[in-house]
């Protein structure tokens, strides 16, 4: 009996996590060819965009057709609201565009990345 309930158990765990899982992804279009803080360059195109919130630091997953294209920190700001759309917020520095910050559809907290150390073009 007990071997029963554990199969009808494990199946509603599998489809939980991978609700919750699925869920927490988003979808981000990226216009121009950008640098994510610190980190790679990104190409235009549509990301499923992971946050990933370690007890001490949080960093952000990109995903291009279900490969892993850049792991970058994150810092996360809490907003007043919710946008409603999905926004990317883009600097132009001397070695190109960086970006800065994404606020993500329908969620108070703000994706703020840190920048390269160079200066701001005029």
């Amino acid at each position: 009996m007990s071997k029963r309930i554990g199969y009808r158990i494990l199946p509603t765990l599998v489809c939980t996590l991978a609700f919750a899982s699925i869920a927490v992804a988003h979808e981000v279009s990226i216009r121009y060819r950008a640098k994510v803080g610190n980190g790679s360059a990104l190409q235009p195109g549509t990301y499923q965009v992971e946050v990933v919130k370690n007890q001490d630091s949080a960093e952000v997953l990109f995903y291009k057709e279900g490969d892993l294209w850049l792991r970058a920190p994150v810092t996360l700001s809490e907003e007043t609201k919710k946008p409603e759309q999905t926004e990317v917020h883009y600097e132009e520095l001397d070695n190109g565009k960086v970006i800065t910050q994404i606020r993500l559809r329908g969620s108070k907290e703000s994706l703020v990345f840190n920048q390269p150390p160079s200066a701001k073009a005029e």
